[in-house]
């Protein structure tokens, strides 16, 4: 595997090279973390919201199915707008590219406009800054 490249002459866009690499793997799971959110937002629509279910003990001990999935919900929420809110910022004619890019791994060769790292720099920082990890 092609090792990946921070464009450093961006330096208000460098990051320390470990969030660089959890944000590149973080795009890369959008598309997971998009078919999980589709299947939670299915599950809560068969869950019948009319039960309650009480006991004391309960909630001492143990979280419920459905509040460990209303938090994995929310979770996956923030990092999937967190990922395409930076990626409104980049021009929309590199977000095809950039994204194939990081998640396909394809190379540039074919593409005489070398535009499209700089704007990859500044859309993974953006995804950085919107996860929190900057």
């Amino acid at each position: 595997m092609a090792r990946e490249w921070q464009q450093t002459k961006m330096s208000n866009y460098v990051m320390p090279n470990a969030v660089y690499y959890q944000t590149l793997w973080a795009v890369r799971d959008l598309s997971r973390m998009e078919a999980r959110l589709e299947e939670l937002a299915l599950k809560e629509d068969s869950v019948s919201s009319g039960l309650v279910k009480e006991r004391k003990s309960a909630y001492n001990k143990k979280k419920s199915k459905v509040e460990d999935a209303a938090i994995e919900a929310a979770v996956l929420k923030q990092r999937v707008s967190g990922i395409n809110d930076a990626l409104l910022e980049v021009p929309e004619r590199y977000r095809k590219r950039i994204l194939d890019n990081i998640i396909f791994k394809e190379t540039g060769t074919g593409y005489s406009d070398k535009t499209w790292k700089v704007w990859k720099q500044k859309f993974l920082y953006g995804v950085a800054r919107n996860l929190s990890m900057m």
